[in-house]
């Protein structure tokens, strides 16, 4: 139930699946319309408005409207009856309100400039639109999906699989024109232990994994090496680990116990020990490629 998820990478994979966002990053890392057909802002950014693709249609046969988005946005805001959002209160709160202005347009106002209103349309894939059926649904909303995506939930036993078929009503060709997804079905495995995940991959008991372990990446590279496998790495956009003292209570709300601490800490041999040298060591909050990046922080 997307409103009230909090999702880490692997539900926002499965979630990708099954939902589309009204936008999405190209190759340079630019937000474009998606589900969208056009966003477009006002001189201010304090207007954006968001023009529906036409002729699109959710798993259970119904259509994508401007007044089923403006549901959807209003659920991530906490201003649709039927949803309680947790972190999207927090993340959409700086929307006013929402407007129809016509049945596949809707205009959403926010309270302060918000030039990156776009790029929240997208984020990282937790932002997929749900159909009005799930949107309403008080009982089985984190269970019953339905999307727009490239495939339909069949089966989802929790912590063991989940199981989907291709959506034959998908909206998106590729650029030759064949009809999308590629795949007839896909299943998502959750495999917790990094080192359990890697051997079902070797045996060939799954087709593909992600991770960002650096034992686990250790032993891919080993494997890609021997061109037992294929490998994809990359840390553009990466996110950025680091720690954080509570300010407000002792011994930490003391400057001198902040530098205490900091001084103390040897990142290098953290890095070593715990990261293997394969991670970079951040040197501010942003990494390379964010548009908050300083070289020298």
């Amino acid at each position: 139930c997307l409103p009230e998820g909090q999702l880490a990478i692997s539900g926002i994979q499965v979630a990708r699946a099954i939902y589309d966002t009204l936008t999405a990053p190209n190759e340079n890392a630019e937000y474009v319309p998606f589900l969208a057909e056009s966003v477009e802002s006002n001189d201010t950014f304090t207007e954006w408005t968001i023009k529906v693709r036409e002729g699109v249609k959710f798993h259970d046969g119904t259509d994508l409207t401007g007044e089923v988005v403006k549901n959807n946005i209003d659920a991530w805001r906490g201003a649709y009856p039927a949803r309680s959002p947790l972190l999207f209160l927090f993340v959409f709160e700086n929307i006013a309100g929402t407007e129809l202005v016509d049945p596949m347009t809707v205009k959403v106002t926010t309270s302060t400039p918000w030039p990156s209103f776009d790029a929240y349309l997208f984020l990282s894939g937790r932002a997929g639109i749900m159909a009005q059926a799930q949107l309403d649904d008080t009982e089985t909303c984190d269970t019953n999906l339905i999307g727009t995506g490239p495939f339909k939930l069949v089966e989802w036993k929790q912590n063991e699989s989940f199981q989907a078929e291709k959506n034959p009503d998908y909206w998106q060709k590729d650029a030759e024109g064949n009809q999308l997804p590629y795949l007839d079905e896909i299943e998502f495995r959750p495999i917790v232990d990094g080192d359990a995940r890697v051997n079902a991959l070797l045996g060939g008991d799954i087709n593909a994994m992600h991770t960002s372990g650096a034992e686990q990446i250790d032993a891919l590279q080993q494997e890609a090496e021997a061109g037992n496998i294929n490998l994809v790495e990359s840390d553009d956009f990466a996110e950025v680990a680091y720690g954080m003292f509570n300010m407000r209570k002792a011994p930490f709300d003391n400057i001198l116990a902040r530098q205490a601490a900091a001084y103390a800490f040897d990142r290098d041999t953290f890095n070593t020990v715990r990261n293997l040298d394969l991670f970079t060591m951040a040197s501010g909050p942003f990494a390379p490629g964010e548009i908050g990046y300083l070289e020298d922080a």
